[in-house]
């Protein structure tokens, strides 16, 4: 038990060693250049451009290390942040509204939805809702050189530039 232990731990150590060097292996350029060419922005936005239907990804290089933006990039459903969820609210009248849940209390829900329209419902109008944790982000055909230089990009991303 003990040495599995210690091998669990070595494992872990070594991979966030490992870590930076996996952004470091990019080219954080040639990331820039895949992310706006292969339709990122139409969900992420970062600075200026792109949408708010997904994460602002503008600091996510202080957010997350290189491993984990690796693996939000192979395997999107891996980890949803709770404020990165969808949720499909079913309104009384049985129709269904997705979007990124933005606020809810007890006497509203608010989303952004797919056309990055604010929307607002009172909780009196609403049957249900679920929170939508798979299929969100489509897992991306990207070659494993293409993902390094997209982590390298996306590691510069510290939101200093001015709003």
């Amino acid at each position: 038990m003990v040495e599995s232990l210690l091998g669990k731990r070595m494992a872990c150590v070594l991979a966030l060693a490992a870590a930076p060097l996996f952004a470091q292996s990019g080219d954080a350029a040639k990331g820039k250049a895949v992310v706006e060419s292969s339709g990122c922005l139409r969900c992420h936005r970062i600075g200026e451009n792109g949408s708010r239907t997904g994460p602002n990804l503008s600091e996510i290089g202080d957010k997350r290390s290189a491993e984990q933006l690796k693996t939000s990039i192979t395997d999107p459903d891996a980890e949803v942040l709770a404020e990165n969820r969808f949720v499909a609210v079913t309104l009384k009248d049985g129709s269904v509204v997705r979007g990124r849940i933005l606020n809810h209390d007890a006497m509203s829900v608010q989303l952004i939805d797919g056309k990055q329209n604010l929307r607002s419902f009172l909780t009196a109008n609403i049957r249900g809702y679920t929170i939508l944790t798979k299929g969100l982000m489509p897992k991306p055909n990207l070659t494993d050189e293409q993902v390094a230089d997209v982590v390298a990009y996306l590691s510069t991303l510290k939101g200093t530039e001015a709003p």
